[in-house]
């Protein structure tokens, strides 16, 4: 969950403006606090984290003047967790507890339509038929779910690299930038830009949609061409899958024009999954305006998703043990054991393991929109921050998900504040997302529709 802070010393660093000379920075921030979240399972979290309106982090950054209007750079950044001191963290749930959406199997699978031979036992039959498939199905869920959490969720979770936030060389040009290597992806850098919160807090847009993630953040192996004149900004990027387990290619673009006064923006990402399908897909809109002592901001994505990247395996998985447990004959054994009548293996063979496979992949499938507009104005050494955001998901899971709040920030220095965050999550239906922070995620309520507080406060310092 990157902040607009490294967007915008990642964008200085490839505006026309050079140095003067050859220069070589490290950069920083260290964000701390205390953190009271409620509506999680096993009860209130009250936690000292890092990262409530930043994430922690530092990084080096280089500039060459190479003359005649070209300029040499780079920028490595680190990850820092300042409670613990790694590069990575779980969610406020845990990094095992599953929403209803993956984890349950009533929630997951629809039910499989079972006949049975005329008789007094058929109505029993078929129950039985249903209930050691449902068994079947919560055992390889939880099998699967397992497998899920463990690598998806938290954030740089089974990751030893050490530049995790952005790694990239760029050469800039009297006709633009060219930058290779782990960078932020054009859509993520607009709703950076037009984001109320400039991605800080648990009140930022993105958190209502943070898991699974509606938007991707960054991208590995990705070029990318830049130009920046004046207030219009302007990017093309594409980056390859290079054999990844869990995703393909990726193109994104976007074109923005901002003022002290005004702002618009328009951009998307696109990519495929590991099978070269079409995966998620996120188009952004954005504008602002200065309005009184503030600033107006409205951002919206619509978000697209029909292909899941990184769940081939998973699938694989699950039509396996649902066709070995059919063709080893230990589903119809378990029918027959329950009830008498030797039909197990009859009502085996009217599992639809296609129907069901189809099934778990639809918990990961996305279609939704997401708004936010809020409001922002500083006075002095004071800053106030309100905005409402929601997700409106179109799946059948009906995870809708509003968040409102308002945050206070003191500035004591130019490079240290204080910070005072609440917000509201108020989950409709099937929505189960809790609020995280600017460098951790929230996960997961305790069951759809309970809704999620979050208080919190600290101290930032940049350097």
């Amino acid at each position: 969950m990157m902040k607009k802070t490294a967007l915008i010393l990642a964008l200085a660093a490839v505006s026309p403006v050079g140095w003067a000379q050859s220069s070589v920075n490290i950069y920083g921030i260290l964000d701390g606090g205390v953190s009271y979240t409620t509506g999680i399972a096993g009860g209130t979290r009250k936690q000292v984290v890092s990262g409530i309106m930043d994430g922690s982090r530092f990084g080096l950054r280089g500039n060459e003047d190479l003359g005649g209007g070209y300029r040499a750079l780079f920028l490595m950044e680190n990850r820092l967790e300042l409670d613990t001191g790694s590069n990575s963290n779980l969610p406020v749930s845990g990094g095992t507890f599953l929403p209803d959406r993956w984890g349950k199997q009533s929630a997951i699978f629809t039910p499989t339509a079972f006949t049975a031979p005329a008789g007094p036992t058929q109505q029993a039959l078929i129950g039985t038929a249903s209930a050691v498939l449902g068994g079947v199905l919560q055992s390889a869920t939880d099998q699967l779910g397992a497998a899920l959490s463990a690598g998806s969720f938290g954030v740089n979770i089974g990751n030893t690299r050490f530049w995790d936030r952005q790694a990239y060389v760029g050469l800039v040009t009297p006709f633009g930038g060219i930058l290779a290597g782990r960078q932020y992806t054009p859509a993520y850098e607009l709703n950076a830009a037009f984001d109320t919160m400039g991605t800080q807090s648990s009140l930022a847009a993105g958190q209502v949609a943070a898991v699974p993630a509606v938007i991707d953040i960054r991208q590995d192996n990705a070029l990318q061409y830049r130009i920046q004149q004046g207030g219009l900004s302007a990017s093309l990027m594409a980056a390859a899958g290079e054999g990844s387990t869990s995703q393909g290619r990726f193109y994104g673009a976007m074109a923005m024009y901002k003022t002290d006064a005004y702002g618009v923006g328009v951009g998307i990402n696109t990519k495929q999954n590991e099978l070269g399908e079409r995966s998620l897909r996120t188009i952004t809109l954005g504008a602002s305006a200065k309005i009184g002592p503030g600033t107006l901001s409205f951002l919206y994505n619509d978000i697209s998703n029909p292909n899941p990247a990184g769940i081939s395996r998973l699938l694989g998985n699950l039509r396996g043990a649902l066709q070995g447990g059919i063709t080893s004959g230990a589903i119809a054994a378990a029918i027959n054991a329950r009830v008498p009548g030797g039909q197990g293996a009859f009502m085996a063979s009217q599992i639809n393991v296609n129907n069901l496979v189809n099934d778990y992949k639809s918990a990961f499938v996305q279609d939704a929109a997401a708004f936010s507009i809020g409001y922002r104005a500083t006075f002095g050494p004071h800053t106030v921050y309100t905005a409402f955001n929601r997700l409106n998901d179109k799946t059948r899971f009906n995870g809708d998900t509003d968040s409102y709040g308002v945050v206070y920030t003191y500035a004591l220095s130019k490079r240290t504040d204080l910070n005072f965050v609440a917000t509201h999550f108020d989950n409709k239906a099937g929505g189960q997302a809790a609020p995280g922070q600017a460098g951790f995620l929230g996960g997961f309520t305790r069951a759809p529709g309970v809704d999620s507080n979050n208080l919190a406060m600290g101290i930032r310092h940049r350097f």
